[in-house]
């Protein structure tokens, strides 16, 4: 259905010298080495070849050869890239420029006097570019004494350093030179943006640089290291293998020669599954329907995800070198929780896309075939307590069909009090509910399902029938992430097995070759019934297709969508609720499987038949209409036959679906545990 496209264009040569050269701290940058200089037989032989030094009152010496040094250092390979499964990139790397201070040995001078020497140094910079940048006399000092022969980077504001830009660089030229450096650097680039930025992550510095005396393996400049999504999931991949330098100084701190002992190896290439199309489709409607909310998207065939999207979300690249503290806060105490990953993090109670699971468990116990009517009444005793349907008038007798395309909470509470407790939670745990997916990002949600079980062992008793009541519509003590939702869903599209998410596809390295693949597998079998899916399918169709359904505004024409909507009481307090759609299509080939949860502002009244399910009609419309005639996907749905509608009649129906009240449950316990870059470095972009 989809094809993965050579990365050939994002392949680096070689060629790396040059860049190590570039690393090292030149007198001046102007001229670019191309190949390492032999190292030399007499020093004293290259010092008189070069100019004199200017004649100050503090001045290099060039008589106390002891303070010459030979180093052997570390220059940190190029991480790789992340990119979608059609080579799109989401991270890059890109060279950065700082400035930096070379300290010359001074022979004689006081500690007043070096640090003289260094803030006349910065202060003439910060005249020419209307700059405060300084730094501590100690810190001046300690470099000096151990590291003068390395430049120090003095661009820094709030603890981070500041890219010097072409504008900047233009105004610096008089005062570039021996004392005066640009210091090349890695930096990370997301050309993307916000895009996928919960999946991506981010990286930050690995330590900072050593301040004592120089030892073997320094690195030149900052290493990177992932902390976030992919970037950390995957950082022994993207990291590369750091290259090895030896390195003659002069006295006064000029490099004499170089020898390139190892050159750095890039990072491999992580190629995900993800598409982009499909996840900026999913971004976009999120942002414009919800002010919280994700959205999921799965090939019902192979289990590779295609969209997981969260909003709101943040700019990576406000991570690049790093965040200032005062933007972290922002993004940490704002109550929308940007950095969340609402998708495969955020825990929810399912509300009614969770009847789909109590229809299957039904009619798997036997006590409910698909002609089984139950009344759909207002309301319904359960122990001493009513539950309430959400319609206030009564629909009639009606089949599982109908129930799930009207969504009547009592018809479920009956079914799911007949079947009983362990078959309903047998088949939420079947489904996949109540465990992670085991996609390759920390943090994952579990979810939760109150099973007899743990009613024994937590409560002292089984589930009991209010409970079990409760969890048939998705509320009380059963909670679940919109991965996992959309999990059940490629389950159900499928009927025999539960594909293993699959977020990333292959790891290659920069000769393209595949160093690693993940193979599309069997997550677990499930062979659910062939006629009680049909029947639950059935059901679904008639939610969006049918006339009554509760998700007929999801509803395109370019596919058959199979579905169920939801709204669930969530925080209670704060009178917030949730609204759902879940589903696949086309409803009679099942590729896509899809999961939407909307969350509702305090006071707000939502359904999921309103809220969620126009998200989900709007991104499959962008991703039909804006796919090539000769898409794949476009011919393998061409000629799938539409599903049977069931029509039934029922009276007093709205099509509105509203939020049945529900008594809160305490949340699951915690369960214990074991705690111009590229171009010159390979020939491209």
């Amino acid at each position: 259905m989809f094809f993965l496209f050579s990365l050939k264009s994002l392949r680096p040569c070689r060629a790396v010298c040059c860049f190590i050269v570039a690393c090292l701290p030149l007198a001046s940058q102007a001229q670019v080495v191309l190949k390492a200089q032999p190292v030399l037989d007499d020093p004293k032989e290259a010092v008189s070849k070069l100019p004199p030094p200017p004649k100050e009152d503090l001045k290099a010496s060039w008589q106390t050869q002891k303070e010459a040094r030979a180093l052997t250092l570390s220059v940190p390979a190029p991480r790789g890239q992340i990119v979608d499964r059609h080579g799109i990139p989401f991270a890059q790397n890109r060279a950065a420029n700082y400035l930096a201070l070379v300290m010359p040995y001074l022979e004689g001078a006081s500690d007043a006097q070096i640090v003289a020497f260094a803030k006349t140094t910065i202060d003439n910079v910060n005249k020419a570019l209307g700059k405060t940048w300084a730094l501590a006399d100690e810190k001046l000092l300690l470099h000096y004494k151990h590291r003068r022969w390395l430049p120090l980077v003095f661009s820094v504001e709030e603890g981070l350093n500041v890219e010097v830009s072409p504008d900047m660089e233009e105004k610096l030229q008089p005062l570039l030179g021996s004392n005066l450096v640009l210091q090349p650097s890695y930096m990370r680039h997301y050309p993307q943006g916000t895009t996928a930025c919960h999946i991506i992550g981010y990286t930050g510095k690995t330590r900072p640089l050593p301040t004592g005396p120089i030892v073997d393996g320094d690195p030149v400049f900052e290493e990177m290291e992932g902390r976030e999504g992919i970037e950390t999931a995957f950082d022994s991949d993207l990291k590369g293998v750091p290259g090895i330098v030896n390195v003659l100084f002069s006295p006064d701190g000029k490099r004499l020669s170089e020898d390139v002992r190892r050159v750095p190896s890039p990072g491999r290439n992580v190629v995900l599954s993800i598409d982009y199309n499909f996840q900026k489709y999913a971004e976009n409607a999120l942002r414009k329907h919800t002010t919280s909310g994700a959205m999921v998207i799965m090939d019902v065939t192979n289990g590779d995800i295609l969209a997981m999207a969260s909003n709101p979300g943040f700019d990576l690249n406000e991570f690049v070198p790093g965040i200032r503290q005062k933007r972290y806060e922002e993004l940490t105490k704002d109550p929308r929780l940007p950095l969340y990953p609402r998708a495969f993090r955020g825990e929810y109670p399912p509300a009614s896309t969770f009847k789909i699971v109590t229809a299957l468990a039904a009619l798997d116990s036997g006590k409910v075939t698909a002609k089984t009517y139950y009344d759909c009444t207002t309301a319904l005793d359960v122990g001493n307590r009513v539950f309430h349907n959400w319609n206030k008038v009564g629909e009639g007798s009606m089949t599982v069909v109908t129930a799930i395309k009207r969504s009547c909470n009592t018809w479920f509470y009956r079914a799911a009090l007949d079947s009983g407790a362990d078959y309903l939670s047998n088949m939420a745990l079947r489904l996949g509910f109540g465990e992670r997916t085991g996609i390759p990002l920390k943090a994952e949600g579990a979810g939760f399902v109150q099973t007899n079980a743990w009613s024994q062992q937590n409560l002292g008793q089984k589930t009991q029938s209010g409970d079990l009541a409760n969890m048939a519509i998705g509320q009380g003590r059963v909670l679940v992430t919109p991965l996992q939702a959309c999990q059940s869903m490629a389950a159900l599209g499928d009927g025999t097995r539960i594909p293993q998410p699959r977020l990333v596809l292959q790891v290659q390295d920069i000769a393209d070759r595949v160093v690693m693949a993940y193979e599309p597998k069997d997550r677990k079998r499930i062979d659910l019934n062939p006629d009680h899916r049909q029947t639950v399918i059935n059901g679904m169709v008639a939610v969006v297709n049918s006339g009554g359904g509760t998700g007929r505004s999801a509803g395109i024409k370019h596919a058959e969508i199979a579905g169920k909507t939801g709204t669930a009481q969530w925080k209670i307090a704060k009178d917030q609720n949730l609204a759902w759609f879940t589903g696949f299509l086309p409803a009679g080939k099942p590729m896509f499987a899809f999961a939407v949860v909307y969350e509702g502002e305090p006071g707000e009244t939502v359904s999921g038949g309103q809220k969620a399910a126009p998200i989900v009609r709007e991104v499959f419309n962008n991703i039909f209409e804006k796919a090539p005639a000769d898409d794949p996907m476009l011919l393998a749905m061409k000629d799938v036959p539409k599903a049977k509608v069931v029509e039934e009649e029922v009276t007093g129906s709205s099509g509105a679906e509203k939020i049945e009240p529900a008594r809160p449950a305490p949340p699951p316990p915690q369960k214990k545990g074991i705690g111009g870059f590229f171009r010159k470095l390979f020939g491209r972009d």
